[in-house]
């Protein structure tokens, strides 16, 4: 005897709770002209002397992330900062990241960690955008929602966030230890570039050293004063490795490649 079969016209249920689902956000993928615009290399130009520098700081970097040593979640971290604004570490950080993203070898997430209001992603547009902030205020976001990705292959971006008032709070916390950490071994295949405030501007460098592998710090040529390097270099040393990179060097046939030094704190 066959079964009966019941014929209605209610709607079918994964349908209906499909319909009512919010619509997802937009998310933009930040273009290379906005790149340009916050400061971004003209890369397809072909090797010329601020490529090759580039090129060469990044191999040493990479090694040290990437070693086969290297801790995941420590070694992977890096931070940009330098003594006094203005010296192109937000410029260094950028180009740095797409240097390694071009290569190809390695996924690059550049993090503004800058919650001054001429920071990195006020210069892309993205000033009011969810991020790094936000992620250490409220443990329920997820990071993967609010990366941005951009149209160089490799490189996407976590903007700074919009908790901005609470950003001194918010970056010396255990919550942003604990996410940066957190953030480093679940992208541990990926080199985390975290543009930070500059040392003797803000404590947020300070809070960042010891929780990241490796610091670049920018000094710009003739203008940063000794006192203010030894400094900010005090405030950071509880970072393992630190690069000095000599930015803004006016340039001669005297100077080679690769104006940057190591610096291992004690």
């Amino acid at each position: 005897m066959p079964a009966d079969v019941l014929v209605t016209d209610a709607p079918n249920q994964e349908v209906e709770e499909a319909r009512e689902q919010p619509p997802q956000p937009h998310r933009p993928i930040v273009d290379v002209a906005t790149l340009e615009r916050a400061g971004l290399f003209d890369w397809t130009r072909g090797r010329s002397r601020i490529s090759e520098e580039f090129r060469l700081a990044q191999r040493q970097l990479l090694r040290a992330a990437f070693a086969p040593t290297a801790e995941a979640g420590l070694s992977n971290l890096l931070m940009v900062t330098s003594a006094r604004p203005g010296e192109g570490k937000s410029f260094t950080a950028l180009n740095l990241a797409c240097s390694v993203a071009l290569q190809g070898d390695h996924d690059v997430l550049l993090v503004d960690s800058d919650a001054k209001r001429d920071s990195l992603c006020q210069a892309l547009g993205l000033g009011d955008a969810p991020g790094i902030l936000d992620l250490a205020a409220d443990p329920s976001l997820d990071a993967a929602d609010l990366i941005l990705r951009t149209e160089i292959e490799h490189l996407s971006i976590l903007p700074v966030g919009q908790e901005r008032g609470r950003s001194s709070e918010l970056f010396a916390s255990r919550e942003m230890t604990q996410l940066v950490q957190r953030l480093g071994r679940r992208y541990s295949d990926r080199l985390l570039i975290l543009d930070a405030a500059p040392c003797l501007s803000t404590s947020d460098p300070a809070a960042l050293a010891p929780i990241v592998g490796q610091v670049l710090f920018v000094v710009e040529a003739e203008r940063t004063q000794r006192d203010e390097v030894e400094a900010a270099l005090d405030l950071i040393q509880a970072c393992p490795l630190i690069l000095l990179l000599l930015n803004k060097v006016q340039m001669s046939t005297r100077y080679t490649f690769g104006a940057y030094s190591n610096y291992y704190s004690s």
